[in-house]
């Protein structure tokens, strides 16, 4: 069955509220007159504000953001690319490996400048949406003088002999393309799950193939987080208290975390500890604010800072530099100036890649910036009030108006009323006065799963 055809940027803006269909209908007649961008007509036109429609872009599923400052391209690329049409498409190439070329794009929806892109290079084509200053400074750099490479290719302020002045924003993007896919475990789980008639028994004989993916699902549903009053003791019986899609979206994030773990220079047993913190936390705002039923809160919370692990693999020997900094907004800021892409943005590219929900997706890509979310609205929220809790003074986390203080527009997004969060602190004091005990349970788990693992007769 053949995929539907891309929907026009026109329609799509219409959808999305920002024009109206007089507004698209007035500069479609102007651009059959002159021709030219619906976009820069609309924009020209004063129907379209330029900051917002890059918001609008940023939002859209599969289209990533990077900054195309920090780095070189060799000349070789260039020629891919006429300046002609770099110029009048608003495109620069990026980065090639074999057939694929990557290319930034001031409006990566732009399918028909793809569609010439790709008859005239041969190549299939990545787009990746970049600020259009940007984007015209890196033409002006590049094409007027590609023979002083070595001297202006590279703004100032990276360290001599960096690997990124090597390396670049779209190597690390091709290299996200790179690293390993879920395990089969969790890819027949997935399918599974999306069956109407699927047994809890069919989940647990999935599971039960997969001896350290079992025992990390029987730990986390003895965790904290869950709060079961006896021990969880099969699989069968886990799958059977926590429900198909929860099951799913635990063994998803134990997966995630067994697949990226060979960055040397990073500690991932503290990475790990405060991203279940943070996980646990956001449950428990989930759950005491009428959203318990949603699995999406734990495992968002728990993945929120998995570009982190994929910078620190793709980039080892630039990452280790910000190794030790804690999550927020100057992390994401540092590695974009490191990089030139946060952590958010790779760990979008990965999952997206992976195909994960939506809402899982959308939470890890906006934890930072709660206020650009949609589908993943819920999620990103409980991880808002997640994270404001865990970066409060211990001495203000009694205090409810201090919480609230911190994050009003997503407790009322959730809407928290003042009981919800009167029982809530208690439970998330709680959870953070378990960070020691769940340091313990890491070293445990990792024994059990590397004993069952090499005992498969274990197997049930």
């Amino acid at each position: 069955m053949a995929s539907p055809a891309p929907k026009r940027i026109g329609t799509l803006l219409v959808e999305n509220g920002l024009i109206s269909e007089a507004h698209l209908e007035e500069a479609l007649r102007i651009q059959q007159e002159r021709e030219g961008k619906i976009v820069e007509i609309l924009i020209s036109l004063g129907y379209v504000d330029p900051n917002q429609f890059v918001d609008f872009l940023a939002k859209q599923p599969g289209i990533a953001g990077i900054d195309i400052n920090r780095y070189g391209v060799s000349e070789e690329l260039i020629k891919l690319v006429p300046r002609e049409f770099a110029l009048k498409h608003e495109v620069f190439p990026l980065d090639r490996i074999g057939s694929l070329l990557t290319v930034g794009m001031v409006c990566p929806l732009d399918t028909k400048t793809i569609q010439e892109l790709e008859q005239l290079t041969g190549l299939r084509v990545k787009p990746l949406l970049v600020a259009a200053e940007d984007l015209r400074r890196s033409i002006e750099r590049y094409y007027e003088q590609p023979e002083q490479e070595d001297e202006e290719a590279y703004p100032e302020g990276l360290p001599q002999g960096a690997e990124m002045r090597l390396a670049g924003t779209a190597c690390l993007v091709r290299q996200l393309d790179a690293l390993p896919a879920l395990p089969p475990t969790v890819q027949r789980i997935q399918e599974a799950v999306g069956d109407v008639e699927v047994l809890v028994s069919d989940i647990a004989r999935l599971i039960n193939t997969d001896p350290p993916l079992a025992a990390k699902v029987l730990a986390v549903a003895n965790s904290p987080a869950y709060g079961f009053p006896n021990k969880v003791a099969s699989v069968e019986l886990a799958v059977s208290l926590l429900g198909l899609r929860e099951t799913y979206h635990i063994a998803l994030s134990v997966a995630v975390a067994d697949v990226l773990t060979s960055a040397e220079g990073f500690n991932y047993k503290q990475f790990w500890t405060r991203s279940y913190i943070r996980a646990a936390l956001a449950k428990s705002v989930a759950r005491h604010t009428g959203h318990g039923n949603d699995p999406a809160p734990f495992t968002a919370g728990l993945l929120a800072d998995v570009g982190r692990l994929v910078l620190a693999q793709v980039a080892p020997g630039s990452y280790h530099q910000l190794a030790e900094m804690r999550d927020g907004q100057k992390l994401v800021e540092a590695e974009e100036q490191l990089l030139g892409i946060g952590h958010p943005e790779a760990g979008y590219l990965l999952t997206e890649a992976w195909g994960l929900p939506g809402a899982l997706t959308e939470a890890i890509r906006f934890h930072h910036m709660p206020e650009r979310a949609q589908t993943g609205l819920i999620a990103v929220s409980c991880i808002a009030v997640a994270d404001a809790y865990i970066t409060m003074p211990p001495n203000e986390r009694a205090n409810g108006a201090a919480l609230t203080a911190k994050c009003a527009t997503n407790l009322k997004v959730l809407g928290a009323s003042d009981e919800q969060l009167d029982a809530l602190l208690p439970d998330m004091d709680s959870i953070i006065k378990g960070e020691f005990i769940l340091r313990r349970r890491w070293d445990l788990d990792v024994r059990k799963s590397s004993n069952a693992a090499s005992s498969p007769e274990q197997q049930s």
